[in-house]
């Protein structure tokens, strides 16, 4: 018991499949030979071999489903680590569920009498406990999740954000033994994936608060949900559990999240452009022009290095940004002249297209 949890559970699910070939062969023989005044006991001697083996295997089930880790430091209890682990532990009682349903009823049709008695009680209690520490770990997680406090590196995916859904993904398929495990069945099943999903959105919304450049807290979201939106659509069973209300609202955030990285990014950039004066505009498409081109390189310089991974996000997103400066540069070169405006310039409509295109590559 001083290997990790991982390799104990390796063992232990080859130890189930290797107890029942070893029962079965062993109930095959001596059935199938005359051992004489032996053949009076040798059920007994059968179900006495029997018993010990499979008492130790449901007891080595207890210490590796309910092993105690070791003591979490309170100011890491909200750690990425922390939260892994209680993922890692989920997946083990899974795993030691489904052996047990599917190994259980044969090493149950080799017994009888009072050992047959004992191995299903001990074996139904064993089932119960499992399905308690399930349903206790799905309530952490959920609150881990929802607590989690994530360092930010970039506006890309997070690390965090791909493990929780491996995780959800991993739970989908293995349904068919978790339903077993809950009240409710597949109801609660539907319900603990959606408060998982919806704790994970939480918990991005919360963290990426913490991002100060402007634009950067949108991206992240823009990211992160969006990456979201593509693994569930990538599991039916997983669609059928998050409805179409669901994925409706992801697309409305992300259009939301592409309208205000816009207005806060490019507003400012464009604001440039506007005469606050009530002198001649002859005078001031100079300055104007000036003020324009260094706030567009600054912003273009500080973005054009945040990665946004999906090309339909980064087309959508330059798109936006598009719409947002070309008009006005446009009027500007309508309402000027021209080759004043082209020695003001220092980019030409053209090269601002192209630097456009250069953005969010990472």
């Amino acid at each position: 018991m001083e290997e990790s949890r991982e390799i104990l559970l390796k063992v232990w699910t080859s130890a189930v499949h290797i107890i029942i070939s070893f029962l079965n062969e062993m109930q095959r023989q001596l059935d199938a030979h005359d051992f004489g005044s032996f053949d009076k006991i040798k059920e007994e001697y059968f179900l006495a071999i029997a018993k010990v083996n499979v008492m130790k295997l449901l007891d080595s089930a207890n210490s590796i489903s309910f092993q105690v880790d070791p003591p979490t430091d309170q100011s890491c209890k909200n750690s990425y680590g922390a939260a892994k682990r209680n993922l890692s532990k989920m997946v083990d009682v899974v795993m030691v569920y489904q052996a047990l349903d599917h190994g259980l009823p044969t090493i149950l049709s080799l017994l009888s009498g009072k050992t047959k008695e004992l191995v299903v009680a001990e074996g139904e209690e064993l089932i119960k406990r499992l399905s308690d520490v399930f349903a206790k770990l799905s309530d952490e997680l959920n609150n881990t999740v929802r607590s989690q406090s994530l360092f930010i590196t970039d506006t890309g995916v997070h690390r965090f954000t791909k493990h929780v859904m491996d995780h959800i993904r991993l739970l989908v398929q293995h349904k068919r033994t978790i339903h077993p495990m809950l009240e409710g069945g597949l109801e609660s099943f539907g319900e603990l994936v959606t408060r998982l999903i919806w704790s994970l959105e939480f918990m991005l919304n919360v963290n990426s608060r913490s991002l100060q450049l402007q634009g950067q807290e949108q991206i992240f979201l823009l990211n992160n949900v969006h990456f979201m939106l593509e693994e569930a659509e990538k599991n039916i069973e997983l669609v059928l559990i998050l409805r179409e209300s669901w994925f409706l609202r992801c697309q409305d955030q992300i259009d939301q999240f592409i309208a205000g990285y816009v207005d806060v990014s490019w507003t400012p950039v464009m604001s440039s452009l506007e005469r606050k004066t009530r002198f001649s505009v002859i005078l001031w498409p100079h300055q104007l022009l000036c003020k324009f081109t260094s706030a567009f390189e600054v912003t273009c310089s500080a973005h054009k290095h945040w990665k946004v991974a999906d090309p339909l996000m980064r087309h959508k997103l330059r798109e936006a940004i598009s719409h947002k400066v070309l008009p006005s540069l446009y009027r500007m070169h309508v309402e000027c002249d021209s080759e004043k405006m082209n020695k003001s310039a220092r980019y030409s409509i053209e090269q601002i297209e192209s630097q456009l295109l250069e953005l969010f590559e990472g």
